[in-house]
């Protein structure tokens, strides 16, 4: 991406996802301005502004001048995609290029089987139905880019330091198997698609590797060189709601339209690769003690 100090973007939602994409544009040249629920925001060099459901930018002629991008990592709330209900106006006015990370929770149950982004969406779970009517509403209102995210993971963001603290679990129910995909990876791909844009293109972030979430703990502490936890079986397991229903679904995401429309080659491929580097930078972090 070719440096360019008129491009400037605005992330709503200054998460993981959106601190790391911060990152990787002000590198490139680019103006960043971000929202969290107080304004503070973790990246040096990105302007915060306070945003949640029902609170709107106070300042928000600042916030949206010279905006020529925006990003929104903010999941929906009660039904109700909460940035267009607040700045939807605002940003119809701006015209700029859009984007919107949803999550591969949209697509129809497939029983295990592969999904791509033709395959139908009508999900099972309330969040998903939630998700799916949002990335339409950005579409009809802004012709948002899609992007369905499968299980985000990365430095800060992985099952090492539960392990080491002897807090890792394995949930066994066999062939539910998912995807996952690297934070670092997520940034790349939002970056080419606003280099090649194209009003409301899906596009799947996931890994080629889906594997049953046991497979990437014991690698896990394979690489630490510590035992890997017992397996609780499913139906044993004292989960949360929303640990349920996730286990509730079984889908393989299919991303090859990464690579077919964009070009890009996903860094982390694979669970395997991507922890390892996980590994390396947790402890530079001091996240994890040196080996």
């Amino acid at each position: 991406m070719e440096k360019n100090t008129q491009n400037t973007i605005l992330i709503f939602g200054m998460g993981f996802s959106g601190q790391m994409l911060a990152r990787l544009l002000l590198k490139a040249g680019w103006v960043v301005r971000g929202t969290t629920r107080s304004g503070d925001v973790a990246v040096e060099g990105v302007e915060g502004f306070a945003f949640s459901a029902g609170h709107p930018i106070e300042n928000a002629a600042a916030a949206f001048d010279g905006v020529t991008h925006v990003l929104s990592t903010i999941p929906v709330v009660e039904g109700e995609d909460p940035v267009l209900a607040a700045h939807g106006d605002d940003l119809k006015q701006l015209n700029p290029w859009a984007g919107y990370v949803s999550a591969t929770s949209v697509y129809t149950e497939a029983d295990g089987g592969w999904v791509t982004e033709d395959s139908p969406t009508e999900p099972s779970s309330r969040r998903g139905q939630w998700r799916r009517h949002a990335e339409i509403t950005w579409q009809e209102m802004m012709g948002a880019e899609v992007f369905r995210a499968a299980g985000i993971y990365g430095p800060g963001r992985s099952p090492l330091k539960g392990l080491l603290e002897g807090k890792g679990r394995i949930i066994l129910k066999p062939g539910h198997e998912f995807n996952r995909i690297h934070v670092v990876d997520i940034a790349r791909v939002i970056m080419a698609a606003m280099d090649q844009p194209r009003q409301n293109r899906i596009l799947n972030l996931a890994d080629g590797a889906p594997c049953e979430a046991g497979d990437v703990i014991r690698y896990a502490a394979e690489l630490l060189d510590v035992p890997a936890p017992e397996p609780v079986p499913f139906a044993e397991a004292d989960l949360s709601p929303m640990a349920r229903s996730f286990y509730a679904t079984s889908r393989k995401v299919d991303s090859s339209r990464i690579k077919d429309e964009l070009g890009v080659d996903l860094l982390y491929p694979d669970y395997k690769s991507g922890m390892a580097a996980v590994l390396n930078v947790e402890r530079m972090m001091g996240i994890l003690p040196q080996a």
